[in-house]
């Protein structure tokens, strides 16, 4: 059963405007990602701790809920195969947006070596492909996505081929803003949760133009649901990133602006278990916009990630310019590498980068 009450939601409301600091500022909040191991620690940055109840159930959070009005099941991998770098993407949106709502099927992969990139999208109607069938279950013309918080089977379609692969997530849950709710653009009217598997080995094939390679890698599983306004009208807008670093955090990072309004923050997975929210900003590199040809539309390709809690500042660039979506209208997913500092130290890794409403 769905643990995402209107009482756990102010509850969950509570706690976070709990651990505002008198400057305005939002304080570093640790949590165990595993709430049966609320006695984990981590080293004392940060003005302040504690451990926040969690509010959604990973597993059972899985299923379709044909109740909510908007609910996203969302995979990113960064993968070899052939002896090159591939990322690949699997999205299947269903959304209350415009005068009946509808659903958003849509693949992509690019070349993280060469640059080479390819997409499927699909508009169809409300809740097309979707089972309450525990666990995930979506079908559609180019996505069957199957399984548990366990295992998974996932098949997607691009022009030029396929992706088969086997989804195994290990380690624990990210739970977005240390209990798996959050306000989107601080408003609670927009009450969100969002949760993911940060850490899925992934494992099968990849065949284009006729070949077929062999594929390893790791994925991030993103499972979001709840209420939002229409962003085709230009009042809303967000960034998004799930940073894998080389120091084994994972990082979930928010800027979301709904006219003057903005809601800010990352949560932070630790190799340990624990979670840490804080504040972060990412700034776009104007001086690198890439204007597409498609939609006329323009997105940076680079930025600046910095999360003065763990005294980070990085890096992030695509691995390819062309990465934007358009149905049902313009948006970008992007595939990245990340370098730069972190707790004062080198560090690597990669990303996908997610913008809605270009310039």
């Amino acid at each position: 059963m769905r643990k995402t009450t209107a009482g756990a939601a102010a509850i969950a409301s509570a706690l976070i405007a709990s651990l505002t600091l008198a400057s305005g500022g939002p304080a570093t909040a640790t949590t165990a990602a595993d709430p049966t191991a609320a006695n984990h620690t981590t080293s004392t940055k940060g003005p302040a701790r504690t451990n926040l109840p969690v509010l959604i159930d990973p597993a059972a959070d899985l299923t379709y809920d044909p109740a909510q009005s908007n609910q996203s099941w969302y995979v990113t991998a960064h993968v070899t195969a052939g002896g090159h770098r591939y990322g690949f993407l699997a999205h299947y949106l269903n959304s209350s947006f415009g005068d009946q709502g509808g659903a958003i099927s849509r693949v992509s992969i690019v070349n993280e070596d060469t640059g080479w990139y390819t997409k499927s999208e699909i508009a169809l109607p409300p809740a097309t492909g979707l089972s309450d069938k525990q666990g995930v279950d979506i079908h559609t013309d180019n996505i069957t996505w199957t399984g548990d918080a366990r295992e998974m089977k996932l098949h997607a379609k691009v022009p030029e081929g396929t992706i088969d692969v086997t989804l195994r997530p290990r380690g624990n849950t990210l739970y977005n803003m240390g209990t798996g709710y959050f306000p989107m653009f601080g408003d609670a009217k927009y009450s969100n949760y969002e949760y993911a598997l940060p850490t899925v080995d992934t494992s099968g094939s990849l065949t284009l133009n006729g070949r077929a390679d062999k594929v390893r890698g790791q994925s991030w599983v993103d499972r979001q649901w709840g209420p939002l306004p229409d962003l085709s009208t230009g009042h809303g807008s967000w960034s998004w990133m799930n940073l894998n670093l080389s120091n084994g955090d994972k990082v979930s990072v928010w800027n979301q602006k709904y006219d003057d309004k903005k809601n800010n923050f990352a949560t932070i997975l630790k190799p340990d278990g624990t979670q840490t929210l804080t504040e972060a900003t990412l700034t776009p590199d104007e001086s690198t916009l890439w204007t597409s040809p498609a939609t006329g539309k323009r997105y940076p390709t680079r930025w600046k990630v910095t999360i003065p809690g763990e005294h980070a500042k990085l890096n992030v660039t695509v691995y390819a310019k062309d990465q934007e979506l358009t149905v049902p209208s313009p948006g970008y997913e992007g595939s990245a590498a990340v370098t730069g500092t972190y707790d004062h130290r080198p560090v690597t890794g990669n990303t996908y980068i997610e913008l809605t409403n270009g310039q």
